[in-house]
């Protein structure tokens, strides 16, 4: 209980080391969105679909070591989207990010990533061409955000879906499951580069991994491996003492979409502004 307090109120209660290759201050952003379930409408006469929502989750980290990260740099932002449209999120990611360099006083951010949850294959190319401009023109020009120089240098970027709906398992050559944090890199998808992490070891059951699909990596993020991170981001997750199966960013995001979208009016009256720094949705 007073772990989930001082989450509640900002306060770092464990770090993970994080590769020393990532750039600094690095721009950590996951998303997902909520699906609320059919509802039987008495005046429709059938069962009609709520509003999803989105959820953007946006933490700056300034240091590879703890002593200056004590307190946690998370912004978040939510979005109403009419059911059926969730798929393309690039207003409410640019504006959460630009919103985060803004409260946090962040003017140059020398990497960002981001972990997309909730996008088939078929989706990939569609929903990366129209969020990743998105991020990048809210990184591009930080002094238009936080008063910093009027042009400066692009971000390098990494866009990351997570996919954890598939139906891969793993099984050792003696036909035992694969340990927690198991890496498999050898299956490879069709377009693009992709590895998979076995984030949980259930005792009595086979393991269902995660797989992540790079769709977008700049050659100056190439010394980053993003297994390592993302494998430390599972660790991350202030709810949990042990690895989860997706990066904190993603489950935090999850979470967030979940309570937002349990409300009447889907989050609409959450001010994510006098929450910041604050994981109030845990």
């Amino acid at each position: 209980v007073a772990r989930q307090i001082l989450s509640k109120c900002g306060v770092r209660i464990w770090w993970v080391n994080i590769p020393r290759s990532l750039p600094l201050p690095a721009v950590f952003v996951g998303v997902d969105v909520y699906h609320a379930p059919r509802k039987y409408d008495p005046k429709a006469g059938k069962r009609t679909a709520k509003e999803s929502v989105a959820a953007v989750i946006v933490q700056i980290v300034r240091s590879h070591t703890p002593e200056k990260n004590s307190m946690v740099e998370i912004y978040c932002e939510t979005e109403r989207r009419t059911a059926g449209k969730e798929m393309e999120l690039g207003s409410v990611m640019s504006r959460a990010v630009a919103n985060a360099l803004k409260t946090f006083k962040l003017p140059a951010p020398k990497s960002c990533f981001i972990w997309r949850d909730g996008v088939g294959d078929s989706a990939i190319p569609q929903v990366a061409a129209q969020e990743i401009p998105a991020v990048r023109a809210a990184l591009a020009n930080p002094g238009e955000v936080v008063g910093g120089l009027a042009k400066a240098a692009p971000v390098p970027l990494s866009y990351i879906v997570c996919q954890k709906r598939i139906n891969t398992k793993f099984l050792t050559t003696t036909g035992d499951k694969v340990p927690c944090g198991a890496l498999v890199t050898g299956l490879q998808g069709a377009e693009y580069k992709t590895f998979y992490i076995n984030g949980t070891s259930p005792p009595y059951s086979t393991p269902k991994p995660v797989r992540f699909v790079i769709a977008q990596r700049d050659p100056q993020l190439a010394s980053v491996s993003p297994s390592t991170l993302s494998w430390a981001l599972c660790h991350d997750y202030p709810n949990w003492t042990g690895p989860i199966k997706v990066p904190a960013p993603v489950q935090m995001a999850h979470k967030l979409a979940e309570l937002a979208g349990n409300m009447e009016d889907c989050g609409s009256s959450l001010n994510h502004e006098k929450y910041a720094g604050k994981i109030y949705f845990l």
